[in-house]
C-alpha cells in the first residue's frame, strides 16, 4: 500500500481533497496533511511518502522550494502541484524539478484521482524494473563464474551426434572419461522451450537470462542429482536429462508438478513464458532419437504456452480447420467496420486454437492470406503499404504461436483502419470522389452515385469538381479508365475485350470509340505500336 501527503495552507481545501477522492481504490492506505513546509518535512521524516499533492504559494515558503528539498531527501516521491496560479514560470520550474503534473484549482476530484493513479502506476513500473534489475545482477554474477562440466560435455557431444549413438562406443567413452553411469540407468529428457521474454533484451542480456532459466531448472527438476544435467541445445531451447534407476518408481504426476512449478517461477520471477515437453524413459544411446521427437513436438506447438506437455500425447493429426474467407474481411475493413472485424478475427483464431492438429503451417498460410488482404485494401484505397508495415517487423516470429499471430493481426487491422479513417476524414470532397472512382473503376458509375457518396446535390458536386480540377466528372472518369486501359494493353496479354470489362465498359464498341478518341489509335494498334517502340 502507498502513502500520500497533501500540503496546502488552506485548511478546508486540504481536507476537501482528503475527503473527496477514493484513496483506497488507488491502493493508498494513509493520507497525511501538512499546512506548511515545516510540517511537510516532519511528515517526510516519520513516513515514506509515495505521492505528494502540493500548493505553490504558502506563507512559510512556496511549494517549489519544498519540491527541491524532496528531490534530495526522497527522490522516489512523485509530486503533483495543485494551485490557483496559472503562471508559466511556475509551471516551467515545476517541470524542471520533476513534477508529474501541474493542475489548477478548483480541480475535479475525478481528474485529480486520474493523475494520482498515473503517479501510482509510475511507481509500480519503477519497482518492477528494480526487481528485474536485481534478479539480472544476481544471475550475471553466477554466469560469470560458470564453467562447463565433464558430464555436460559428454551430453552435448552425444545429442549433437559428435558421438555415435552406439551402445559399445558410448560405454567406452564413459569408461575413458570416468563418468559414473551404471548399466541399469535409463534417462528421461524434458525439453524446455523459451516462448517469449516479457522485456525486450539485447543479445548479452538474453544469454544471461537463459543461463538463469537453466540454473533455476536445476533447482526445480534436478534437485541436486549430480548425474542429472540441464544443457542448452540452441538459442531458446534447453533439455533437462534425468537419470532413472531401473528399480526406481518414478511418478509422472510428480515430474509434471515440478515442471509446472518451474514454469510458474520463470513466468513470475524471470519474466518469460516457456513450456516443458516430457519425453519417454530410454536407454542412453536412444537419447538423440527421443530428442528429435521432442523438438518436433515443440515446433508443432503453436497454441499452448506456459504448459507441461507429454510427448506421448502430442501426435500429429491432420488439420481439420479451414482458412477463413478474407474477402469478407476486406469489405469490412474498407467500410470502416474495425470493431466487427476484430471480433470476427478473434472468433476465428480462438476456434483455430481449440482445433486438433493446429501447427505452424496453418498459421503461415493464415498470415500470407491476411497480408494479401491488407495489400489489396491498401491498393484499392490508393495508399502505400510502408505506412502500415514498419521495416523492423518480425514477420517470421508471428507464426510462432497463435498468441503472437493474434496480437500482430490486431495491430495491423487497427493501424490500417485508423489510417484509412484518418485519411478519409482529412480528404476534401473532390479527393473522396476521386478515391471512389478509383475503387469502383470497373463498375457503372453515375453522377448520382458520386453525389450520394459525398451527400451533395449532383449539380453542385459537378460545379465543385470542375472548379477544383478544371475538368468535368465524366471526363475525369474517362481519363482514369483510359489510363488503366493503356497500362493493361502495354504490360499484359489480356484481350481487348477483357480490358474493356476491367475498366467498366460492357459495350466493346463504345470502349474502342472512347479509346480512339482519347489516343487517336484503336486499342489493337496502340498495343502493337507500344510493343514495337518498347
Amino acid at each position: 500500500m502507498y502513502q500520500l501527503l497533501i500540503v496546502d495552507d488552506e485548511i478546508y481545501a486540504a481536507r476537501g481533497i482528503q475527503a473527496g477522492v477514493e484513496w483506497i481504490e488507488l491502493g493508498i492506505s494513509k493520507v497525511h496533511i501538512a499546512y506548511n513546509i515545516r510540517q511537510a518535512k516532519e511528515v517526510f521524516a516519520k513516513h515514506k511518502i509515495d505521492v505528494m499533492i502540493c500548493d505553490i504559494e504558502m506563507p512559510e515558503g512556496n511549494g517549489l522550494e519544498l519540491l527541491t528539498w524532496v528531490r534530495e531527501e526522497s527522490p522516489f516521491t512523485e509530486s503533483i502541484f495543485l494551485t490557483c496560479h496559472a503562471d508559466f514560470e511556475y509551471a516551467k520550474k515545476a517541470i524542471q524539478l520533476g513534477s508529474l503534473d501541474y493542475m489548477l484549482k478548483p480541480a475535479r476530484f475525478d481528474e485529480l484521482q486520474a493523475v494520482v493513479e498515473k503517479a501510482i502506476n509510475k511507481i509500480k513500473t519503477a519497482k518492477e524494473f528494480d526487481d528485474y534489475k536485481e534478479t539480472y545482477e544476481h544471475y550475471l554474477q553466477l554466469w560469470s563464474l560458470y564453467e562447463p562440466l565433464l558430464i555436460e560435455r559428454f551430453w552435448m557431444d552425444l545429442l549433437s551426434e559428435k558421438i555415435a549413438a552406439d551402445p559399445y562406443e558410448i560405454r567406452e567413452i564413459l569408461e575413458e572419461k570416468k563418468i559414473p553411469y551404471k548399466e541399469s540407468l535409463q534417462f528421461l529428457p524434458i525439453l524446455i522451450s523459451i516462448q517469449r521474454w516479457h522485456n525486450e533484451l539485447n543479445p548479452q542480456d538474453e544469454k544471461i537470462m537463459e543461463f538463469a532459466i537453466r540454473d533455476v531448472a536445476g533447482s526445480f527438476l534436478i534437485k541436486g542429482d549430480q548425474q542429472a544435467q540441464v544443457i542448452q541445445i540452441r538459442k531458446g531451447i534447453l533439455v533437462a536429462i534425468l537419470p532413472i534407476e531401473d528399480q526406481d518408481i518414478t511418478s509422472l504426476d510428480l515430474i509434471k508438478k515440478d515442471c509446472q512449478a518451474y514454469i510458474d517461477f520463470c513466468r513470475q520471477d524471470l519474466y518469460c513464458d516457456l513450456s516443458c515437453y516430457i519425453g519417454e524413459l530410454v536407454a542412453i544411446h536412444n537419447m538423440p532419437t527421443i530428442l528429435d521427437s521432442l523438438l518436433r513436438c515443440e515446433s508443432h506447438n503453436v497454441s499452448c504456452i506456459n504448459q507441461v506437455l507429454l510427448m506421448s500425447s502430442r501426435k500429429n493429426k491432420e488439420i481439420t480447420i479451414q482458412l477463413p474467407d478474407m474477402s469478407v474481411w476486406s469489405d469490412m475493413l474498407k467500410k470502416g467496420c474495425k470493431k466487427s472485424l476484430l471480433v470476427e478475427i478473434d472468433s476465428c483464431l480462438q476456434k483455430a486454437k481449440q482445433s486438433e492438429g493446429l501447427d505452424a503451417e496453418y498459421l503461415h498460410k493464415f498470415k500470407q492470406n491476411f497480408l494479401q488482404m491488407i495489400y489489396y485494401v491498401l491498393k484499392v484505397k490508393g495508399m502505400p503499404a510502408h505506412n502500415i508495415f514498419s521495416e523492423n517487423m518480425a514477420f517470421q516470429e508471428v507464426t510462432r504461436s497463435v498468441t503472437y499471430l493474434h496480437k500482430w493481426v490486431q495491430e495491423i487491422v487497427i493501424k490500417t483502419a485508423d489510417y484509412l479513417e484518418d485519411k478519409e476524414t482529412n480528404q476534401s470532397v473532390v479527393d473522396k470522389v476521386k478515391a471512389y472512382i478509383n475503387e469502383h473503376i470497373n463498375e457503372d458509375i453515375t453522377r448520382d452515385d458520386l453525389a450520394n457518396y459525398v451527400y451533395l446535390n449532383p449539380d453542385y458536386l459537378s460545379r465543385l469538381f470542375k472548379k477544383e480540377t478544371g475538368i468535368s466528372i465524366s471526363d475525369y472518369l474517362i481519363e482514369e479508365r483510359m489510363k488503366i486501359a493503356k497500362e493493361l494493353l502495354r504490360k499484359t496479354e489480356m484481350t481487348v475485350k477483357d480490358i474493356a470489362l476491367e475498366v467498366g465498359y460492357s459495350n466493346f464498341s463504345h470502349f474502342s470509340k472512347t479509346f480512339k478518341k482519347s489516343t487517336n489509335m484503336n486499342p489493337k494498334d496502340f498495343r502493337q505500336f507500344k510493343q514495337v517502340h518498347a
